[in-house]
């Protein structure tokens, strides 16, 4: 191997398992944080379900390095890999029955690894990339991983009795191709379409519940709408769009739909020191710490739209008076106001050891400035306020 191969495949190792750190680190506080938990429970919920796709599309990349030329990351931006590679996931998807009849077994390949090691004193090269796209194909086979777009499920079907209408409580997820960043969101929408499906009453019977949110699937449940609303959030799913921007829309294309209420969870960037490119002050901290685990800052980013009230609006001279929301935005904080949201959630976890040295250094209070600070210690989560 040239020492440039070597070199790229050692700062990917260190890639992936700072990313490990940092997932970990995450998982520790969606399991024991009780204050984000309890106050964003539903979305926590469903982000948590798909940074499980993501998560298990890095462990499909760990063996796909393996066979690749390079693995390509948004060293600037986003810290998170560039989205060529979520579509070869996307497209390897259609084909691994096809590759892992083409390709041979794991045994086989290790005997033949070993046979060249030891009877021929090479190094399997070949063979090590061969290994590594059967283990690719096979983890893919496993479980689902991050998609471009993950289409629209409900969570939640129930009735609002003061607008007399049905709701539905629906999450999609996308990765945004231009940032190389994952999005999830969550949305509250009321239906008054005259055949808008009512919600199944939850009944405790021998077996257990029965109907209620057990019966939901994909897409809305009003299936006159679904594939068209389907579409429309495939088109409106960028991160470079205000929830603003999309309620509206979604609002204005679907004159019975009444979006009153949506979140946005966004992860990233994320920061790995001695790999992506970080603001100077960042740059500071992580420089100097040579243990991926300790090496790295992870940001993400809430953000909630909802509807202050719905009022009639009436189109051109002869038009019929339809229903319009009207959107809060929260013209007090400078962020919230700048992206079009009622409010904006910034956090940050970092590392213990990185923590410490940016407090020596008198750097915590301006890297985390307006971000809810959290610290990782071992296996504990140390909440900075």
């Amino acid at each position: 191997m040239s020492a440039t191969k070597s070199k790229q495949h050692h700062a990917t190792r260190h890639y992936f398992q700072a990313v490990d750190a940092a997932f970990d680190a995450l998982d520790q506080i969606f399991e024991t944080e009780g204050i984000w938990v309890r106050k964003h429970n539903l979305i926590y919920e469903v982000v948590n379900l798909h940074l499980g796709h993501l998560r298990w599309a890095f462990e499909c990349w760990k063996k796909n390095v393996w066979f690749l030329d390079k693995f390509n990351i948004d060293l600037v931006d986003s810290g998170m890999p560039s989205f060529q590679h979520i579509m070869q996931i996307e497209n390897d998807r259609a084909r691994i029955e096809e590759r892992l009849d083409e390709l041979p077994e794991p045994g086989q390949i290790k005997n033949e690894m070993a046979e060249l090691l030891l009877k021929y004193k090479q190094f399997p090269d070949v063979l090590q990339q061969t290994m590594g796209e059967r283990m690719y194909f096979e983890a893919l086979d496993k479980g689902p991983a991050f998609r471009p777009f993950t289409a629209p499920a409900t969570v939640r079907h129930s009735y609002n009795p003061r607008s007399k209408r049905p709701y539905y409580v629906v999450h999609w997820a996308a990765y945004d191709g231009t940032q190389n960043i994952p999005v999830v969101y969550l949305a509250v929408i009321e239906d008054s379409s005259p055949d808008a499906p009512r919600p199944i009453p939850k009944k405790t019977g021998p077996w257990g519940d029965v109907g209620g949110d057990t019966l939901l699937g994909d897409g809305l449940p009003n299936k006159d709408l679904s594939d068209e609303f389907t579409q429309f959030v495939q088109g409106h799913s960028q991160y470079s769009l205000t929830l603003t921007s999309i309620a509206t829309a979604m609002d204005k294309d679907f004159a019975t739909l009444h979006p009153k209420q949506l979140r946005r969870f966004v992860l990233g960037p994320l920061y790995i020191g001695g790999i992506t490119s970080h603001h100077n002050r960042v740059e500071t901290v992580l420089s100097g710490i040579s243990n991926p685990d300790d090496n790295w800052l992870l940001n993400w980013t809430l953000q909630e739209l909802f509807s202050k009230e719905e009022v009639s609006a009436k189109h051109g001279l002869w038009g019929r008076a339809v229903s319009k929301e009207i959107y809060h935005i929260d013209t007090g904080n400078v962020d919230a106001a700048r992206n079009g949201v009622s409010s904006q959630e910034k956090h940050a976890l970092v590392p213990h050891e990185a923590f410490q040295k940016a407090y020596a250094t008198g750097l915590a209070d301006s890297i985390f400035d307006g971000y809810q600070c959290y610290v990782a210690s071992g296996d504990h989560i140390i909440r900075h306020v």
